[in-house]
């Protein structure tokens, strides 16, 4: 009830629709039923004249058939004349037993005169047959064909009565069949009328309920689609669905009008917000940088390095050398975004670190597909992946284990992908490190995965960060940085 009904009890669309729909169809199975039973009856009743007319023409052919074919035996009796009398005898026999002799059916006078024919041939044949046993030459031979032809004759006479009895029969009927049948027409065409009247107030009543409210919904969804929302409200006419739902879009177009309002004024905020949120981060960047004085740590790795060689401890001093190359590459620059080639070459010196200190049991493998020095990544941010992936995933496989750094272009977004084949997470600890990164992207306190994910959300609109890790199957971080700017031209190094 709650569905048929408006919450204000009108009828509902749906119960109108029906309710008309319902009358149409009545109406037209009515005249289709009414059609097809008269038509059945037409038929039937021409059938059942033409039957009786052809039986009784048949019994007229046949008898005439066997009057020639006795005269032709008579006057010559061989046995080509004989079969063809014996076949014209049989087709008479046949043709008389397929006569109707229902008296409910074919009235008093039919039945009376198809007894007498019966009857007649009866008698007929045994006058017949008892004439064919005589000998030509006996003194009654003459007359007795004279009396069997005559029976013919009155046989004859017999069946064309009885097809003019027949014929007036069926005339009357006929007369009484094509009366009824000229008011079918009329008949037919009322209903058609009335099928139609009702579609047409079936289609008025729809295009007045529902038509035309869709259109003016239509018109007002077009208006606020270019923006206009200061158009009056659509009248509610009706308490069905259409009616609801013209109130329910008037509603929405105030709501939306006011949360446009405010989202136009919390769309100023945030760009603000947005604007003092990248001072910040530049700022947090650049205390990150300065809590080592650069001079200081490279003129000290210098110095060690140098100690080294005079040692003779060739493995040390290049362990010194990547490390200040290391440093120098994360401290030489300013800019939030560097080049590929550029990340890559920092993170080489990092991986030369990392195999030392894992004697060359973890592996890294690259695949670069794209030109490194001719798309942008943010700076500092393959090295703490590769070490989640060090000091997490492979630190404690004994066997070893391997790591694969892929990049490749889908359309105009970079995508960069870091996995490792180690021990990998638990769904329950995924859940819990993705937690964390979401709570470090809005409070801005952690430097890892979070502070990564951030600072792509800033300066990549539409990029994202994602992680995907099971139990024993290793964990794969992907990268999907759209490449909208032109990488700069490198800044000087520090020496």
């Amino acid at each position: 009830m709650a569905r048929n009904k408006t919450a204000q009890g009108g009828i509902s669309l749906r119960r109108k629709v029906t309710a008309w729909l319902a009358a149409i169809l009545l109406v037209t199975m009515l005249s289709t039923g009414i059609a097809t039973m008269a038509g059945q009856w037409t038929v039937r009743s021409f059938d059942t004249l033409l039957a009786d007319n052809a039986v009784c023409y048949t019994v007229q052919n046949a008898l005439k058939d066997e009057a020639q074919a006795f005269a032709r035996y008579v006057r010559q009796p061989t046995s080509e004349t004989e079969q063809a009398y014996t076949a014209a005898c049989t087709a008479s026999e046949q043709s008389l037993a397929a006569l109707p002799l229902d008296y409910a059916r074919i009235g008093e006078e039919r039945y009376a005169r198809t007894w007498n024919l019966l009857q007649g041939y009866a008698g007929y044949r045994q006058e017949r047959d008892a004439f064919l046993q005589l000998s030509p030459s006996a003194d009654t031979y003459i007359g007795q064909m004279y009396h069997v032809m005559a029976l013919q004759d009155y046989l004859a006479e017999y069946a064309l009565r009885l097809t003019q009895a027949t014929l007036e029969q069926e005339n009357a009927l006929y007369s009484s069949t094509a009366a009824h049948i000229r008011h079918l027409p009329w008949l037919y065409l009322g209903l058609f009328l009335t099928a139609a009247a009702l579609m047409l107030l079936l289609i008025r009543v729809l295009s007045r309920a529902v038509v035309r409210p869709l259109l003016r919904l239509a018109q007002a969804s077009r208006s606020i689609a270019e923006g206009d929302l200061s158009s009056p409200d659509l009248p509610v006419k009706s308490n069905d669905e259409v009616g609801r739902l013209t109130g329910t879009f008037n509603q929405m177009k105030h709501a939306m009008a006011q949360q446009l309002t405010t989202q136009q004024a919390l769309h100023r905020e945030e760009v603000r917000n947005l604007a003092l949120e990248k001072d910040l981060e530049h700022t947090r960047l650049e205390v990150l940088k300065s809590q080592v004085n650069p001079h200081f740590l490279f003129n000290t790795l210098n110095m060690i390095s140098c100690m080294a060689r005079l040692e003779d401890a060739a493995t040390t001093d290049q362990m010194i050398v990547h490390l200040g190359s290391l440093f120098r590459h994360n401290l030489r620059t300013k800019r939030q975004q560097i080049t590929l080639e550029e990340e890559l070459d920092g993170l080489e010196d990092y991986i030369y670190l990392q195999q030392m200190r894992f004697d060359g049991r973890i592996t890294v493998e690259k695949s670069i597909r794209v030109q490194p020095a001719a798309v942008l990544v943010p700076s500092f941010m393959l090295q703490p992946v590769v070490e989640n992936a060090y000091s997490h995933g492979l630190k404690s496989c004994e066997e070893g284990g391997r790591i694969l750094l892929r990049a490749w272009m889908q359309g105009k977004v970079l995508v960069l992908t870091v996995a490792d084949n180690g021990k990998g997470m638990t769904p329950e600890e995924l859940d819990a490190v993705q937690t964390k990164i979401a709570q470090s992207e809005q409070t801005g306190r952690s430097i890892g995965l979070g502070n990564i994910s951030r600072r792509i959300g800033m300066l990549y609109p539409g990029g994202k960060m994602q992680i995907y890790s099971r139990a024993d199957c290793g964990t794969v971080v992907r990268f999907e940085l759209p490449q909208t700017q032109q990488p700069e031209e490198k800044e000087e190094t520090l020496s």
